[in-house]
């Protein structure tokens, strides 16, 4: 093969491929400024605007200062519904972590918003979406209360995002964005972010937990139990035993452990003949 003919050979497979892959298929994010442009700025701590306005599905206003009224945390799972690719996966994974949080319920113990980050997507497609996943929820009830798919304009979504350092970028007819569930407090106060597209059951346990300060669930004295020998990993991005507090619970029960069998023992002969 003469080095003209491999050079064409490369051009016609360089044709093909642009063939099959629209340009507007390709994602033209590589400055790295824009990298930059396209994460979350941690907010923890900080409380959302309770002025922020969305409409759900039937097109039902909902005002965010009415949510946070209520003693439930919110887990927040921004996503735009004609996304083809991360945000589909996003909301599946939380759906399946959801079918797999056996100790708590969606409805009875939190929330769940779904928020479309696209002034152009409309309440009949954040229908349709809404529709598909709460027929596959398994562990809890969803309904358009307790998991609303919500749409917005332009103010009230850069409100939200700015919030909670949701940063992201259209690029042609797409969006560039990452990908984390962001826990709430009953008051709307950020208290916990999950990255990626897919969470361990004990995570989201955790953080919902650790969100309601473990006021949820069957068992409020296990639940303190768990946030005292777990704490999050900011490196890892997880939830993570607490060494020290674990050998704190181990010293206190060795000792309470001695304690007894000494109380048994004195006991023991006290009663004995003399």
């Amino acid at each position: 093969m003469t080095v003209n003919t491999m050079y064409l050979n490369i051009h016609l497979l360089l044709v093909l491929i642009i063939a099959v892959f629209p340009i507007n298929n390709v994602y033209a994010i590589t400055d790295s400024d824009d990298v930059k442009n396209i994460s979350i700025d941690e907010k923890l701590g900080e409380a959302i605007p309770g002025d922020i306005v969305f409409v759900d599905e039937n097109l039902t206003e909902l005002k965010f200062k009415d949510a946070f009224s209520l003693d439930k945390p919110i887990i927040l799972n921004l996503a735009y519904y004609s996304c083809p690719r991360i945000c589909n996966y996003g909301t599946d994974g939380l759906l399946q972590v959801l079918n797999e949080l056996d100790a708590l319920s969606l409805g009875k113990d939190f929330k769940v918003f779904t928020a479309s980050f696209d002034p152009d997507d409309s309440a009949e497609i954040a229908k349709t979406k809404a529709l598909k996943y709460r027929e596959l929820l398994e562990n809890g009830q969803a309904t358009k209360s307790n998991w609303p798919f919500l749409v917005s304009d332009d103010e009230n979504i850069n409100k939200l995002t700015q919030a909670v350092g949701f940063k992201y970028l259209k690029d042609g007819e797409e969006y560039a964005h990452p990908s984390a569930l962001i826990v709430l407090t009953p008051e709307g106060t950020i208290s916990r972010y999950l990255y990626g597209i897919q969470h361990e059951p004990s995570d989201l346990r955790l953080a919902l937990l650790e969100a309601s300060k473990g006021e949820i669930g069957s068992s409020k004295v296990i639940n303190q139990v768990l946030l005292f020998c777990y704490g999050f990993d900011p490196i890892g991005k997880r939830y993570a035993l607490k060494a020290l507090n674990v050998v704190k619970a181990g010293g206190v029960v060795t000792l309470l452990s001695l304690c007894g069998v000494l109380t048994f023992l004195w006991r023991r002969e006290r009663k004995a003949p003399e």
